[in-house]
Parts: C-alpha cells; structure tokens; sequence
C-alpha cells in the first residue's frame, strides 16, 4: 500500500529490476546458510565484489577515468581524477557503506569512478578501519584525518557517503562546519539515529536487503559498548552552524527511511541549503547496484547533477 508523508510519497511497489533483483537475493539466501561471524560478513562480501562489478554497465574499467592507490594521513584512499583533468577544483571525499563492519575502496570502487566521471571532481574513495577489529571511533578518525590532510592542502571538498559512509560523512561535515573549503555534503540514506525508533526502522525486518536486525548487528559491532548518544553516532541532536549545502538521497524500502527524511528536514530547518530526492520504489542498497539496475541509475545521474549544480 502506497503510504503519504509531508507530501512525499513514501512508499511503493518496487521497480521492476529492483524487484528482480529481490527475488534473485531471495533466492541465493535460499541456498545455504547465512553466517553472522563479521569476519565472514566481510570476506564474503569481498568475494561478491568481482560478481557486482561484472554486472556494471559500464565496464568501470572502460570509465574514463585514473585511479591511483595512496596513503594520505596514514589512511588507504583510492584517489581518482577525471581523464584529461589530473587536477580538478574540487575533491569528493567518498566514504563506503558496510554498516562500518564491511566494506573497502575496491568493493566502492565503480561507485567512485561513475562519482568521478558524472562529477568532473577528484575522488578520494577512503579505505577507513572497520570494526570488529577496529571500533568506534576508528573509522570516524580515518575519515577526519584524511579530510583534514586535503584541507590543508587548500582542495574544495565535498564529504560524501551511503549508508554507515553517509553517518561518516555527515559527522565528517560536522567535525568540518563553518571551513569554507568544506562546500558540500552528499548523504545516501545515511544512517542517523541509533536508537531505531522511527516507524520506517520497525516497518523492515526481513527480506534479503537491510533490515532492522541487521542494523542493530552492525551497531553493535560497530559501537562496541561505547555509547549511541556518542554525537558522533547520533546525529539526531541540534543541528550546528556552518554546515555545508547537503543533497540528501532517501529510500522507500529501507529500515532508515524516516531517519534520513528527518535529517534533511532538521537540515532544512536549520538554515542550511538542502534538496532532498526520495524514491519511494528502491531500496536500501540500490546505490551500490546503479551500474546493473537502470531504476537506480538515473537515481544517481540526478543527484550526481544536482550536488554539482549546488556546489561546484
């Protein structure tokens, strides 16, 4: 059942290739059991990396772009630059999605070069410390530092991520609030609130995308006893002063739907520039597939266009 919200049609049937794409993961669970050792969450997600990339359309390698392995404060990045530009105005600061525990710069890595082509920015995809092995506040450091270290060097940045990378890169625009070199944030239902208390966050809890067990694995990890009103963690908080124009990307199918819909509005209260695009038929997710799933495609040719036309 379509549901309305502020005028925002929340949800609705999914796409057609979004539902295709449900019924193959449906099915794939279906083969065998699903391990909830973290250690394995991980390898088992580096190991799709090779099958999702194959799908992507296309060929990433085919993008024109360079990429180029480096450290920059201590921190694995994957810096990317648009072929013919080796040094663009500004940089995009891309921080992956894995619920902090999964995740990396090759498994990011198509994201970032469609980012870097549909842009015409640089790109420093971050390969930040994951829990368990390395809690909160590993990967919050990682994503600072790095961003602190371009800074430095005088480089326009925009802070950008989905998913745990949008709770990163919101906090990053926070940490960074009132710099005039911080010029933009682009936040992919990012994750906000801890406390998994809006409608949306009891609404999902099976299925084979993101569901609310899955985030409470993922914070649990992630936190490691450390406090959830950390405002690190919980964004849910005064809205402070100086933060950058913020395009805003939320889901229809997605535990953190009414979070992220809340914070663009506490954005928008607040002062600050915002456009907000919701899709009600996607799902949490689909920004990781738009190479193979033309819905979600157009999804990030217009947000892609809109945070260019807003803050370059």
């Amino acid at each position: 059942m379509d549901q309305q919200h502020d005028g925002i049609e929340l949800l609705a049937p999914l796409a057609p290739d979004c539902e295709d794409l449900r019924l193959e993961l449906l099915a794939a669970q279906g083969s065998g059991p699903v391990s909830t050792d973290p250690i394995d969450v991980q390898t088992q997600h580096r190991s799709q990396a090779p099958i999702r990339r194959a799908k992507w359309r296309p060929d990433p390698d085919t993008i024109p772009v360079t990429a180029v392995d480096e450290i920059i404060a201590g921190v694995p990045v994957r810096r990317y630059a648009p072929l013919g530009n080796p040094a663009p105005t500004t940089t995009l600061v891309w921080l992956h999605g894995g619920g902090w525990v999964f995740g990396d710069i090759d498994t990011a890595d198509p994201v970032a070069r469609t980012a870097c082509n549909l842009t015409g920015w640089g790109v420093v995809s971050v390969d930040y410390r994951l829990a368990p092995q390395h809690p909160f506040p590993a990967g919050v450091d990682d994503s600072i530092a790095v961003t602190a270290s371009l800074l430095e060097h005088g480089h326009r940045v925009v802070v950008g991520g989905d998913s745990a990378g949008g709770n990163l890169a919101a906090v990053v625009a926070r940490h960074f609030a009132g710099n005039d070199l911080v010029v933009g944030q682009v936040l992919i239902y990012p994750c906000i609130d801890p406390s998994l208390s809006t409608p949306s966050a009891h609404e999902f809890v099976d299925g084979p995308f993101i569901t609310r067990a899955g985030l409470e694995w993922c914070y649990g990890h992630y936190l490691a006893g450390a406090s959830a009103k950390d405002p690190r963690v919980d964004l849910t908080g005064a809205v402070p002063a100086g933060l950058p124009t913020a395009v805003v990307f939320t889901v229809g199918h997605d535990p953190l739907r009414d979070e992220g819909i809340a914070y663009a509005h506490a954005l928008t209260d607040a002062g600050v520039m915002t456009r907000h695009f919701h899709a009600p038929d996607s799902f949490h997710g689909s920004f990781g597939h738009s190479g193979s799933l033309p819905s979600a495609a157009s999804e990030v040719e217009r947000i892609w266009a809109t945070a260019v036309s807003l803050m370059d």
